[in-house]
C-alpha cells in the first residue's frame, strides 16, 4: 500500500473514530466517571449511608475488590438504582426519597474513586439508563 493510500486510510479511521464518539455523545451514553455526581451530593450521601445504612453495611462491601459495584460493572446505573430503592433499607424498603438513595450511591461512587462534577446525580429512569457503571480510570489511563 502506498504512503498516501495508508495516510487516507488512517484518516478515515480518525475521523470514523470521531463520529463514533461524536454519536455516543448524542446517545445521551455517559459512564460514572463522567462527573455524574456532585460533591455536595456525595457529602449529603456520606451523612445517609452513616446514619442509615451503616446499620446493616460496611462501605468496603461496595468498594473493594469483588464487591457490589464489580458486580454490576457495564450496566446501566438505572439498574443499581432501582434496586437500591425497593429494596433499601431492608426493614423498610423505599422509604427514602429517590434524591436520598441518589446521594448515597454518590458517596459510594465518591468513595469508589469515580470524580464528582457540577450537578447532581439524576434520579429519573431515562437519565439513569443512560449512565453506564464503570471502575474508575487507573493513574496514567
Amino acid at each position: 500500500m502506498s504512503k498516501t493510500r495508508k495516510a487516507g486510510a488512517a484518516l478515515a479511521a480518525v475521523g470514523a473514530a470521531a463520529v463514533m464518539v461524536a454519536v455516543g455523545a448524542q446517545d445521551g451514553q455517559r459512564t460514572v466517571r463522567d462527573r455524574v455526581f456532585s460533591v455536595t451530593q456525595a457529602a449529603r450521601g456520606e451523612r445517609l449511608f452513616e446514619s442509615i445504612c451503616m446499620n446493616c453495611h460496611e462501605i468496603a462491601e461496595f468498594t473493594a475488590a469483588g464487591a457490589y459495584l464489580d458486580d454490576v460493572e457495564g450496566k446501566p446505573l438505572w439498574e443499581t438504582f432501582e434496586y437500591v430503592w425497593a429494596e433499601m433499607p431492608e426493614d423498610e424498603p423505599a422509604s427514602l426519597n429517590p434524591e436520598d438513595y441518589a446521594a448515597v450511591l454518590a458517596y459510594i461512587f465518591s468513595i469508589y474513586g469515580l470524580p464528582s462534577g457540577d450537578t447532581d446525580l439524576p434520579t429519573d429512569r431515562e437519565a439513569l439508563e443512560g449512565i453506564t457503571i464503570t471502575r474508575p480510570a487507573l493513574p496514567g489511563s
